[in-house]
């Protein structure tokens, strides 16, 4: 009996290790911020360095590119979790010149940005990016949510609550739980404290969804994508062939070849 007690104690305590080591593995984030807007202006000329708040208050800062000179639609890009909206600016001038407004948004905890990052607080951070972009004049008809990796279970979630105007999700993951199945197999439910539940959420989406995932992501596996492309109808997969999970050629060229598409298609399709 009591082998069998201190057994039990020390899987118990290993547990709580695991669960307690679970958000640093899910959240390594990127200390790179972004520079003075002067500084950027030379490589982006059109881009702006902007202070935000989250929906509790925590502050952010996240790149706008814009042309006041005509209503454009808007890009809301989440990254990854091992990246900053620093690492997006070429992304984004890329998709800006093609015809899009872009806006680059941070997570507490990533990019210089006080606070601990974690599934609420990440979707109070997505919800303070839409907020200054309403504030400022942009109606969710306009926003195009985009997540990538991390980032998709940020687009799902703020997609199934407002009516925006389509939403791309590139390498994303059907939960992180699932994703943590792959590591820990069975045990992922008790060890994971942020769950993302795309899979579970992503039908309750009215605006028109795109899906990008390379064939030979070694970090999401390929598989998640389609499972969420199958878990509604008239979504649109793409899976590039030679693509991994950090090396996608010419995702910019992917997305402007997409999009226009995407765009035309009625809500809800």
């Amino acid at each position: 009996m009591r082998l069998a007690f201190s057994i039990a104690l020390v899987a118990l305590v290993f547990l709580l290790l695991l669960r307690m080591a679970s958000r640093p593995m899910l959240f390594p984030g990127s200390t790179v911020p972004l520079v003075e807007e002067e500084r950027l202006k030379k490589t982006f000329p059109a881009v702006r360095v902007v202070d935000y708040q989250a929906s509790d208050g925590n502050a952010l800062r996240g790149a706008f590119f814009h042309d006041a000179s005509a209503e454009r639609p808007v890009i809301v890009s989440f990254h990854g979790n091992a990246e900053s909206a620093a690492n997006g600016l070429p992304l984004g001038w890329r998709l800006f010149s093609g015809g899009y407004d872009v806006f680059l948004a941070e997570y507490r905890g990533f990019g210089g940005a006080p606070g601990s990052p974690s599934e609420e607080g990440l979707y109070k951070d997505g919800q303070g990016a839409l907020r200054w972009l309403e504030l400022k004049g942009i109606a969710p008809s306009r926003v195009i949510l985009m997540g990538r990796s991390l980032g998709s279970g940020v687009a799902v979630e703020l997609a199934r609550s407002r009516p925006v105007k389509a939403v791309v999700l590139v390498s994303p993951y059907t939960s992180v739980t699932d994703l943590g199945r792959t590591l820990v197999g069975p045990l992922a439910p008790l060890i994971v404290r942020d769950r993302f539940d795309s899979i579970s959420k992503i039908a309750a989406i009215g605006a028109p969804v795109l899906i990008v995932h390379g064939a030979r992501d070694e970090v999401i596996p390929v598989e998640m994508g389609q499972r969420l492309s199958r878990s509604r109808p008239g979504i649109r997969y793409v899976e590039l062939p030679g693509a991994s999970h950090n090396d996608i050629p010419d995702l910019a060229s992917v997305l402007l070849k997409e999009l226009p598409a995407l765009l035309s298609r009625p809500t809800g399709s």
